[in-house]
């Protein structure tokens, strides 16, 4: 509330150049709601890939590690810490579920600092763009 007794407008953040995700996640869905269907989405993906997500609770006292396996048909996401990855994605569950809903582009949250990619950097790339929703034209960071 204003001091005058309204509301305050909502603030009209700049859009993004780059690509959100197609939506992977609804509204109400948990963060392995949203894993499971990463992987699903992931399955047609040109070649096999394994992604480490690591999920870092509130004021670090936990991490969650999950494993996708993508590019083929059996693609899956386990609660698991895998021995190898090709990409390694660190971020909050809140920063997960708000990319995975279509709110916030990854790369958007990679320049924020809510996100950290380790691993091959060129695969999480190209993940990215085969994630990315078709309707917003996809920009590469670089």
């Amino acid at each position: 509330m204003t001091w005058q007794g309204g509301k305050r407008p909502r603030e009209v953040r700049p859009l993004s150049p780059f690509a959100r995700l197609k939506p992977l996640a609804g509204e109400r869905d948990e963060p392995d709601k949203g894993l499971e269907k990463l992987a699903q989405a992931l399955r047609d993906y040109d070649s096999p890939v394994r992604v480490h997500v690591r999920l870092i609770t509130h004021e670090g006292e936990g991490v969650e590690h999950w494993e996708v396996q993508a590019g083929s048909t059996d693609a899956k996401a386990e609660r698991k810490e895998p021995k190898d990855a090709d990409v390694i994605l660190v971020m909050r569950p809140e920063t997960w579920m708000q990319i995975a809903q279509g709110q916030l582009a990854p790369y958007e949250a990679l320049y924020a600092g809510r996100l950290r990619v380790g691993g091959n950097f060129e695969a999480a790339k190209a993940i990215t763009r085969h994630l990315s929703d078709p309707a917003s034209p996809y920009v590469a960071p670089c």
